[in-house]
């Protein structure tokens, strides 16, 4: 006769049973790294403790979060926790219900953490001074993280909704696993050796645990974001989350949402931003205006007024020269009238003493020319005897015989033949 098959509930059901009555399984203590840590808006807190082999859930109900929360929890602590162990029906998942906890202190892999990022940021890989500048306006955007998930189609419909010119290359890559510290590093040299230059880099992945995040904590990673030439942004898991990625990254993003926030404008804010500049340059424009018109008009006036008041003295101040300028050109011409005159009569004296003077000369001068006219001396009977040449005989040896001569008399000329 064959055994009634068991429905998965009923099979579940008869685990809770038999898992929840077992008395040492109703109050033991437990030691292991906290990872997942969860806080409920509800008010609970949800986590998990983990060794090297496995992991188990945990959860502390609200009435007794204050123990948990009063340590300070961080990723990677070591605790011992104290409780039951419960199984729940609906998904057939045990789970360890929490009623005490003891800190004892951080995991292995936190210390590798704390350990690397001193060793790090004692090496200057953090440095501001070092960081790349991620463009404002990105043309080609790189994406490295996981080709399945909610990260990746979170990232791409964030880059199109906000900034749709933007061209988005996704680099698919293992993000956990043993291997993924490998295949990101070897995205990201991917990435910068691409045929299209790309503007800036998200490097990351969605939520997980401390350990799922790990891969982006190793040195090929990091080694792989300081080298590259891109910009790169950080995105791994949740607000919470820190890795070193975070730190070597030229910047860090909370989430891969945040990640293509950061890395593109927004189009509707950049409208936005245009349209309140715009309004902001209208009403200026229009104060401006208006506050130039109003100054125009005060200049118009003070102007008015200014060249009333300047005309008024102008006025004055000429009345008052065109006055003394009058006494001085009368004064002027009187001196010049004086001076005219006393040049005149200075003049009228010189001239007529000169002309006195030049009287007295010519006089003498034609009683010289008087006495030295060769004719003179014809006026006392003396003659000029001339032979035919008109020659001046002045002897008797010069007469020939029978020669024409001719005599020059005070009262004329006779001509004569010698004997």
């Amino acid at each position: 006769m064959e055994e009634k098959a068991l429905s998965v509930t009923e099979l579940n059901n008869f685990i809770k049973r038999n898992l929840e009555s077992n008395e040492y399984l109703k109050n033991i203590n437990v030691t292991g790294e906290l990872s997942n840590l969860t806080f409920n808006k509800s008010g609970h807190i949800y986590f998990s403790i983990k060794d090297e082999g496995s992991a188990i859930s945990c959860m502390i109900w609200k009435d007794k979060s204050i123990l948990l929360k009063s340590l300070n929890p961080k990723e990677g602590m070591n605790l011992t926790v104290t409780g039951r162990v419960t199984y729940y029906v609906p998904n057939g998942k045990t789970n360890f219900e929490v009623v005490d906890i003891k800190l004892d202190g951080f995991g292995q892999l936190h210390l590798l953490y704390n350990e690397r990022k001193i060793q790090l940021e004692n090496l200057g890989w953090f440095d501001k001074s070092i960081k790349k500048t991620v463009p404002n306006f990105p043309k080609n955007i790189g994406i490295v993280t996981a080709s399945t998930g909610a990260a990746v189609q979170d990232l791409i419909k964030t880059i199109s909704r906000r900034y749709p010119q933007a061209n988005v290359y996704v680099f698919p890559t293992l993000v956990q696993g043993e291997q993924a510290q490998f295949d990101i590093a070897n995205k990201i040299k991917q990435a910068n050796n691409f045929e299209k230059k790309l503007d800036v880099l998200i490097v990351g992945r969605g939520g997980g645990s401390y350990e799922d995040l790990w891969s982006f904590n190793e040195m090929p990673v990091l080694e792989a974001i300081r080298d590259s030439i891109i910009p790169t942004i950080s995105a791994v898991g949740h607000e919470p989350d820190f890795t070193l990625s975070d730190y070597v990254a030229d910047l860090r993003a909370a989430t891969p949402t945040a990640a293509a926030e950061i890395a593109t404008p927004s189009i509707e804010e950049l409208k936005r931003a245009l349209e309140n500049y715009e309004a902001q340059i209208s009403k200026g424009i229009i104060k401006k205006h208006n506050d130039f018109k109003k100054e125009l008009r005060n200049y118009y006036q003070n102007s008015i007024k200014s060249f009333k008041n300047k005309f008024l003295n102008f006025d004055r101040e000429f009345h008052l020269i065109s006055k003394n300028l009058i006494q001085i050109i009368n004064s002027k011409i009187k001196s010049i009238d004086d001076f005219l005159d006393n040049s005149l009569n200075q003049q009228y004296f010189k001239i007529k003493n000169k002309i006195e003077w030049n009287e007295v000369n010519l006089n003498h001068f034609n009683d010289k020319i008087k006495l030295l006219n060769p004719l003179k001396p014809l006026e006392k009977g003396f003659a000029i005897v001339r032979n035919k040449d008109n020659q001046i005989l002045r002897s008797i040896n010069e007469i020939s015989a029978e020669k024409i001569v001719s005599i020059e008399m005070r009262d004329g000329i006779i001509n004569t033949k010698t004997e």
